[in-house]
């Protein structure tokens, strides 16, 4: 079964690129990221960061020249 999403050492592995690079894509906004809700506090988020896997390859299609 594949997975929904990934975390972000797996998401860089997958591109193929380095934890800094994928970084500044998800802050430049051309990643997306999953928030999930926190399982201790009502209303916060959860820290750890996810990629939807349909989200890289949204990604990967687009660079394509």
């Amino acid at each position: 079964m594949t997975p929904l999403t990934v975390d972000r050492k797996t998401a860089a592995s997958m591109l193929s690129v380095s934890l800094w690079t994928l970084d500044s894509w998800i802050a430049a906004g051309k990643i997306r990221t999953v928030a999930l809700p926190s399982t201790r506090y009502a209303g916060e988020r959860n820290r750890r960061v996810l990629i939807a896997v349909a989200d890289l390859e949204k990604f990967i299609e687009g660079a394509r020249p």
